[in-house]
């Protein structure tokens, strides 16, 4: 599963009158379908980069894990999606944050981490792509899955104390390594400053860019390398 926006078809059948009888409609939901199914992960114009500093906040004030935040990626990489979810469907108090970037050459990205239940989280946010080989990157192992039907590469890892890290999307292998070999853990002076901060809402900033992730990622304190 890949954490980002798909294009939504506005306006609905009511919204087009001369569409009239049954075959009408059933034609018109069929190029419906076709129209989403066939792109899932094109944007039907440029992104908007957002900023997830709220969301940051939020994951460093509720998750019972170790909190990762890419830092230093290339200047032309943007983030474009960010959302946390507690519990819900990964399970009764997890904690969740998909976080998305499109990168230079205009493919998609995401960080995923969830102290939800490993192998089914892994199984949702790959795809179920099958194993490939392990990857080595800034001296940690990260396990691999590629799965070819939807052009989608995974590298994913669980830490002892439970909690998992996914890095997905139609992104190259090297572009996965470089927004692997970036995160940095959120230290406890980052948690106490953002704590003091009184961060809002996350506003959406387009034109910002990887100017906007390093300055979020700055944003949280101290990271240790």
């Amino acid at each position: 599963m890949l954490a980002f926006p798909v294009p939504v078809l506005r306006g609905g059948l009511a919204a087009h009158p001369v569409l009239r009888g049954g075959r009408s409609v059933l034609t018109c939901l069929l190029l419906s379908f076709v129209i989403i199914v066939a792109v899932p992960l094109q944007y039907a114009s440029p992104p908007s980069a957002v900023s997830y500093q709220s969301d940051l906040a939020t994951m460093t004030r509720a998750a019972p894990y170790t909190v990762l935040v890419p830092a230093g990626l290339p200047p032309a990489w943007s983030p474009v999606s960010s959302g946390v979810a507690l519990g819900g469907a990964n399970g009764a108090g997890t904690v969740t944050w998909l976080l998305g970037y499109v990168t230079s050459s205009g493919t998609l990205a995401s960080v995923e981490q969830s102290d939800a239940a490993a192998a089914s989280f892994i199984r949702r946010m790959t795809n179920a792509g099958p194993a490939a080989a392990p990857v080595r990157v800034a001296g940690r192992t990260w396990r691999a899955s590629v799965n070819d039907g939807r052009d989608q590469r995974s590298l994913y890892e669980t830490d002892p104390a439970g909690a998992t890290i996914v890095i997905t999307g139609n992104a190259s292998w090297a572009q996965l390594r470089v927004l692997a070999a970036s995160l940095r853990p959120v230290t406890p002076e980052g948690r106490r400053r953002q704590g003091m901060s009184g961060v809002g809402p996350g506003a959406r900033e387009a034109g910002h860019e990887g100017g906007r992730a390093r300055g979020d990622a700055e944003a949280v304190g101290t990271l240790r390398p």
